[in-house]
């Protein structure tokens, strides 16, 4: 596990008396394969550029390749040029993804790995991208702690944030958030909880409650955010192909169900009172 910690700006809320911090998950892109929907992605990039968000990148930005592809590549006996040619593709998808990337760099908080990545002696296709975009590898699982700018005279606020590119499978929308709801108990402080891997936009916010002490006993909520990360490829796409004759990808062959394009866009706001200073949470899970 990773932990992180970075200092963030706020921006004037859209919407709300204060201000305002956006965190943007972008993951399962899976450039290469059929349906992935580039123009969807590159419009989630220039919102969250023209609103001064943050990213998280929680794998699977290329297809190829999936794990038991990588596994059985490395027991094939192959040519040396045979090897070289799937490399150059593979690089070749890196570098439009890269290239899609351009301009936001330093805007990422890390880069998680996925299922699909290729292996280069520079690194992986997950690795390269971090490092282009001036961002820490988060590796598997990771804590990254957002620390917001302090007003004077006022305590520091923070929101910890848990995520994971996700494993297995889920028949339902809300497995994966079922899954986010058993972290929770290990993760007390954690804030935020993300997972991707499902291709599926959905989240809400659930509270805790905390015993505040001193001259004005209370309770506090502490809201906590669960969010399954979306994703940016279409599972049915008319006139699709494999080989030359009409035949879908994997989604249409699994009769798995269509999930909307897009991944969730959360609010964090600092907010100072009279009894406490803590992070106030919202989450967005509407196409744009």
């Amino acid at each position: 596990m990773e932990l992180n910690e970075i200092k963030v700006d706020t921006q004037p809320s859209m919407i709300l008396p204060w201000r305002e911090t956006i965190l943007m998950p972008i993951g399962d892109i899976q450039y290469g394969a059929e349906g992935s929907n580039i123009d969807a992605l590159k419009k989630y990039l220039a919102w969250g550029m023209a609103h001064d968000a943050y990213f998280i990148g929680m794998g699977d930005y290329v297809d190829v390749a999936s794990p038991s592809n990588r596994e059985s590549w490395k027991g094939t006996k192959k040519y040396d040029s045979f090897k070289a040619m799937v490399g150059d593709a593979a690089w070749e998808h890196m570098e439009k993804v890269s290239s899609i990337f351009k301009g936001t760099e330093n805007r990422w908080i890390g880069l998680h790995h996925g299922h699909h990545y290729w292996e280069f002696e520079e690194g992986t296709t997950d690795t390269i991208l971090a490092e282009r975009l001036n961002a820490p590898f988060l590796g598997t699982c990771a804590i990254t702690q957002l620390k917001f700018r302090q007003p004077s005279g006022k305590q520091a606020v923070t929101c910890q944030i848990w995520s994971h590119h996700g494993e297995g499978s889920g028949a339902t929308m809300a497995s994966p958030l079922s899954k986010l709801e058993r972290q929770m108990g290990s993760y007390p402080t954690v804030d935020i909880f993300l997972i991707a891997h499902y291709s599926r936009m959905l989240g809400y916010t659930k509270d805790s409650l905390v015993p505040m002490y001193g001259n004005n006993p209370r309770l506090l909520a502490k809201p906590r955010v669960l969010a399954a990360c979306g994703g940016f490829m279409s599972g049915y796409t008319v006139g699709s192909k494999q080989g030359g004759r009409p035949q879908g990808g994997y989604v249409e062959q699994g009769m798995m169900p269509p999930t909307n394009l897009g991944a969730p866009i959360i609010f964090m706001s600092p907010v100072h009172t009279a009894y406490v200073d803590r992070v106030k949470l919202g989450i967005f899970t509407g196409e744009l």
